[in-house]
């Protein structure tokens, strides 16, 4: 890279290079991001330029992802309907119990541990795990026991998925 410069800024964007790979440099939140490009110096340029219009207005950066866990994701989720929609309290209880199969599956039958890890097989293996289960109808623990409806797990998909 003859006549090329190491590093170069773009707004509040800086890029580096460490050997042969371009580094981001910005501040978003308060804290610094560092993500790494690539070896394409264009690549890391357009990146920056991007990533600067999004600080620029501020929006989230195309490279801030934060990565969370389906049980997290599900409680930010149930607080969201809580706190911020104000849904009902029969509302939430019912969430809580439909969100409460995909904690069970990931736990049990599927360990995966973000929710960006959580792919289409996942969910087809979810389907079929809640087509096996047996549920009290009305949920008391001594009520007789049947495998789910359709339309329950299409309420228990809508909403554990949404999540």
């Amino acid at each position: 890279m003859k006549g090329k410069t190491a590093s170069f800024r773009v707004g509040k964007v800086s890029a580096f290079r460490r050997s042969k790979i371009w580094y981001l440099c910005y501040y978003e939140g308060g804290r610094r991001r560092r993500p790494r490009i690539g070896p394409d110096r264009d690549l890391a340029r357009q990146m920056a330029a991007q990533i600067n219009g999004q600080l620029e207005v501020g929006a989230p950066a195309a490279l801030s992802f934060e990565p969370i866990s389906i049980p997290d994701l599900r409680q930010r989720w149930l607080d969201h309907h809580e706190n911020v929609r104000r849904s009902s309290i029969e509302t939430i209880r019912r969430y809580r119990a439909a969100t409460e199969h995909l904690l069970n599956f990931v736990r049990d039958a599927c360990p995966v541990r973000q929710a960006s890890d959580f792919r289409p097989r996942h969910a087809e293996d979810f389907v079929r795990h809640l087509r096996g289960i047996q549920v009290a109808p009305n949920g008391h623990p001594r009520a007789r026991k049947r495998t789910l409806r359709d339309a329950g797990i299409k309420f228990i998909l809508g909403n554990s998925l949404a999540v």
